[in-house]
């Protein structure tokens, strides 16, 4: 097949600003403007028709420089080559040097150039330039650059950037006793910068584009950072999805959720310094209730992420050995290591449930489009090369992620009778996808390697060549029974990389980009869209517009959310989009409006062309009126007075809350008095609030700080030292016992109902403005994971380990309960880490059963340290506010209480003579039991008749009658009972329930 070229409108008005601008706008002069003054002139001219900012005149000098605004996938190489040729028609000039940051790049316009000489030949009827590729090995085709001749020569940066280059050396002989590099001077060139953010951005950048003297030098990028340059020209971003000029983005991310089976474990943030230490936050799998969750666990040097979460799958990662901020990670005693954006633990899965994603969105898209011939392809960029193509002696072959895909697709495209209408239906599986890598070249001792590399090595070039000798091939759709689409880049529709492919290679009909990515990739969010948004062609090379199946899918490494305000932060840094407010920010706004009717006043498009086209249907004359820059300077100084803005003019999340229709007509009302009409003012409003979303701000509970008071108390170090030492308990009864009950009882074993693990995708679609990158969920899809594909838990060791029974006992009780239940173990595998948590709440009950004959305490030697009775923070409407009275019976300010009878008992304390010191025992303060952890909630230290001290430890409740209580509150109770009644422990009583402080029988 062969592409074929449309004229696309901006794209002709792009070239037209650079000829209007170096023509000083006269439609028919055929002579250069290269005075400073009227040069100048002519600049300003096209930023006001353009609505830009004229930055000052210093880009005069030393040459005139220009930048040109394309967004990626809008066609920027072939606006500059149809400028080259535009100014050689108008101005007859005839040298022109075309620099590009990477070899990538350097591969794609070395392309463009070579297909694209017939066709602007054509369509500006002129005569075809010679354009050659510089090479320092082939340094004599410099000597033809000085003639009279259309030439065009290509190069990389780093040709030429250094006095070591070879272009840069004197010759004796040939170039006449000079530099190479003097050829291209003398004969004063236009010079074309693409991507100048990389290719100048240094000084030495900027000294080798003036070593090349140029006439004048039109910058080309998506990403301008040097802003002194005048903007002749902007596509941006915005604009180009505003027109439907490139495919519309989604994004597709996957939660994978294993309940705990496997041990996850991914860094949040970059780690923090605190005082003299860092500080780490991780996201894991804790213990909530019965079962595992993500939370985030902060980490401290010497932490233990097993006792962190209580979740035994971290217990042989010992502790925190290592906390870096230097390169993000937390480093382990057992070498595992938390990194950013790395799901250590679960990454295979999610690899897993993304690429099936990927395939299936590939094959219902190929239904939807191969009967309009247009040939989907999708891209996937890799971590390492060796994941996908293994070297060895014998040969290559497949690495794990090549074989992945093969099953993955194989069981998809089988799994539903509909694909069979696909043309390549029938094609094996190993001839539909490739992969594309920098290359060392074979020796005899050695074969053909692939390298991991950052796109732009020597050895890239390998990987270029090959897929810039397949660009039409993999266009061309594979039709069965059609021998000239029997080929292998016919065939080819996934397309594997590293990173060669990144940057300088834009296939139309790239509809889903997936990236395996580690914490070392370093792939922009606007790397991995720009790769898949130009428009798709069919096979007569024409561009399809349908914005319903214009769609280009990112499988992301992140939630929607995450990848949109990523994005927007992208785009703020290089200045695509912006947050902030300025003089000119509303300049060249049009603005429709009827004289007396207010209601109508509309903004339009400064882009759009039919601003100029009048309301026919309207009884009203109509007023077209362009945003001058003094009032736009007038509205940005009334957001900055109203507090919209702060003092730099940022849009704030507190001003955008508070336009409400009063706060707007107060705005409306500023800018009438500074001389604006109001009709004008309205419509200004109006376009603000359309463009500045309001931020999604999550609820925060209002917290307060709990503070620490009176450590030194001496009743404090009396209680704590009776209170303070832990226990284990044990159950005294026959396992024989037990297991019968366990297997054969009521509440069963067999009765846990476990869910299966989930791997959930959601599907977002990103929407963009000028002024910021939102998203909008459009599905989600929630898959069930095979225990098959994860680690196996040692489930009798775990249950042991917490229920107090040997493995023995375990194992024995789960078989007994498959053979009486056929297929339960097989019910395990379906979430073992879910089927641990329950079974072990169902034998702890069971276990209750015997509790008040068989329970048993006995200290363990171990105290709870008085050192973490800390200040905390809690939210403000759980606290009870001590008053002054009790600040010396208690150790903090404030009382995190649960309920009204908690915060009465509360004040009973403070009040009650008797009681010397009391404590609201912090939450890690655990007894033992065999149903769960059990955290009672006073501490009290009463004197009895003036002298004798009394210790107890109290929970309080609405009611003392315990046939009003739960089961498993009075379980607790008897097990705290049972637990001060341990040798060590007499000096202590408990009481329970109790309402009030008469009930402790002081």
């Amino acid at each position: 097949m062969k592409i074929t070229y449309e004229k696309l409108p901006y794209q002709q008005e792009a070239v037209k600003s650079v000829i209007d601008t170096l023509s000083d706008h006269n439609d028919i002069g055929n002579e250069l403007i290269l005075d400073p003054d009227i040069l100048d002139q002519s600049v300003k001219q096209t930023l006001l028709e353009n609505g830009q900012k004229y930055p000052g005149s210093s880009y005069l000098k030393p040459f005139p420089q220009f930048n040109i605004e394309m967004e990626t996938g809008t066609g920027k190489t072939m606006v500059y080559l149809q400028t080259i040729v535009a100014l050689h028609k108008r101005f007859n000039e005839n040298k022109f040097v075309i620099v590009v940051p990477s070899r990538a790049i350097k591969a794609g316009v070395e392309d463009s150039l070579n297909k694209l000489k017939d066709y602007l030949s054509d369509i500006y009827n002129t005569d075809k330039y010679h354009y050659f590729v510089y090479d320092s090995k082939q340094i004599s085709e410099l000597q033809n650059f000085a003639g009279s001749n259309f030439e065009i020569m290509l190069t990389t940066v780093q040709a030429f950037n250094k006095s070591t280059n070879i272009i840069n050396q004197e010759y004796n002989e040939g170039f006449f006793g000079g530099r190479p590099l003097d050829q291209i001077r003398d004969a004063h060139p236009t010079v074309i910068v693409d991507e100048p953010q990389s290719v100048d951005g240094a000084k030495a950048g900027k000294a080798a584009i003036a070593s090349l003297n140029p006439k004048v030098t039109l910058r080309y990028s998506a990403t301008h950072k040097d802003k002194q340059y005048p903007m002749l020209y902007e596509f941006g971003p915005a604009q180009a999805y505003q027109a439907h000029m490139v495919k519309h983005i989604e994004t597709l991310g996957t939660e994978v959720n294993t309940n705990g089976n496997v041990a996850f474990v991914q860094l949040k943030e970059k780690p923090k310094p605190i005082g003299n230490s860092l500080q780490a936050k991780v996201i894991a799998y804790k213990q909530v209730g019965d079962e595992y969750k993500k939370k985030t666990i902060t980490l401290n040097q010497n932490d233990s992420l097993f006792e962190k979460t209580d979740n035994p799958q971290y217990k042989e990662w010992g502790r925190v050995v290592e906390i870096n901020r230097a390169d993000d990670f937390v480093e382990f005693e057992n070498g595992n290591q938390a990194t950013l954006g790395n799901n250590e633990g679960e990454a295979q899965i999610w690899i897993q449930s993304q690429m099936e994603a990927l395939i299936k969105d590939h094959l219902n898209r190929e239904l939807a489009m191969q009967d309009q011939g247009i040939k989907v392809l999708s891209l996937i960029f890799l971590d390492e090369v060796k994941n996908y193509r293994i070297y060895t002696a014998d040969g290559p072959k497949k690495g794990q992620y090549a074989e992945l895909f093969e099953k993955i697709y194989e069981r998809v495209i089988h799994s539903n009778p509909k694909y069979k209408k696909l043309y390549n239906y029938n094609v094996p599986v190993d001839e539909i996808h490739d992969g594309y890598f920098a290359q060392d070249k074979a020796t005899k001792k050695k074969p053909a390697m692939y390298r991991d590399t950052k796109g732009d090595t020597k050895k890239d070039e390998t990987a270029y060549d090959a897929i810039m000798q397949d660009k039409e091939g993999l266009l061309t759709q594979y039709m069965p029974g059609k021998p000239e689409t029997d080929t292998k880049a016919a065939k080819l529709r996934f397309i594997f990389s590293h990173s060669a492919l990144r940057e300088g290679w834009d296939n139309p009909n790239v509809f889903q980009i997936m990236t395996i990515t580690t914490p070392k990739n370093d792939l922009t969010r606007r790397q991995k869209i720009g790769r898949g948004l130009r428009i798709p062609v069919n096979q007569n090379g024409e561009r399809v517009y349908n914005d319903r199946q214009n769609v280009v899918t990112i499988y992301a490494s992140e939630t929607f959310e995450q990848f949109a305000n990523g994005l927007q932060k992208e785009y703020l840094q290089d200045g695509v989009i912006s947050n902030k407010i300025d003089e000119n920010t509303f300049a060249g706004l049009i603005i429709k409006k009827h004289q007396s009717d207010k209601e109508d006043t509309e903004i339009l498009n400064p882009d759009s062309n039919k601003f100029s086209v009048p309301d026919e249907q309207s009884e009203q004359p109509q007023v077209m009126h362009k945003i001058t820059n003094e009032e736009s300077n007038t509205f940005a100084e009334v957001l900055k007075e109203t507090k919209i803005t702060n003092s730099k003019g940022v849009v704030t999340v507190q001003g955008m809350r508070s336009l409400t229709k009063e706060k707007k007509q107060q705005i409306v009302n500023k800018a009438a008095e500074k001389g604006l009409e109001e009709e004008t003012a309205t419509s200004m409003v109006d376009y603000f609030t359309n463009q500045y979303k309001v931020p999604v701000i999550e609820n925060r509970q209002n917290k307060e700080h709990v503070k620490v008071i009176n450590r030194g108390n001496p009743y404090l170090n009396d209680l704590w030292e009776k209170i303070a030492k832990k226990v284990n308990y044990r159950v005294e009864f026959k396992e024989e016992t037990l297991i019968n009950d366990i297997v054969n009882g009521s509440n069963p074993l067999a009765d846990i109902q476990l869910e299966k693990m989930t791997a959930v995708q959601k599907r977002a679609k990103i929407n963009l403005n000028k002024t910021n990158v939102s998203n909008e969920l459009i599905s989600t899809n929630t898959k069930h994971l095979e225990n098959s594909d994860l680690p196996i838990l040692d489930i009798t060791r775990q249950l042991a380990d917490q229920v107090g029974l040997t493995k023995q006992a375990i194992a024995k009780m789960i078989l007994e309960t498959n053979k009486k239940n056929p297929g339960f173990i097989n019910s395990i595998k379906l979430n073992p880490a879910l089927f641990v948590q329950r079974a072990k709440q169902n034998i702890k009950a069971h276990e209750s059963r015997l509790l008040n004959q068989s329970l048993v305490y006995v200290l363990n030697g171990e105290s709870w340290s008085k050192d973490n009775l800390k200040p905390f923070s809690a939210a403000k409407n759980t606290l009870w506010v001590v008053p002054d009275k009790g600040l010396k019976k208690t150790l903090f300010d404030k009382i995190a209480v649960d309920s009204d009878e908690e915060r009465k008992f509360a004040n009973q304390l403070v009040n009650e003579d008797k009681i010397k010191y009391f404590l609201k025992l912090p939450h890690w303060f655990k007894i033992p039991t065999p149903f769960g952890n059990y955290n009672p909630d006073w501490a009290i230290l009463a004197e009895k008749d003036g002298s004798q001290r009394l210790y107890f430890i109290a929970e309080t409740k609405s009611t003392t009658d315990r046939t009003k209580l739960r089961n498993d509150e009075n379980a607790r109770i008897d097990a705290g009972k049972r637990a001060y009644e341990a040798d060590g422990l007499e000096d202590v009583i408990f009481k329970a329930p109790v309402v009030v402080v008469g009930n402790l029988g002081l």
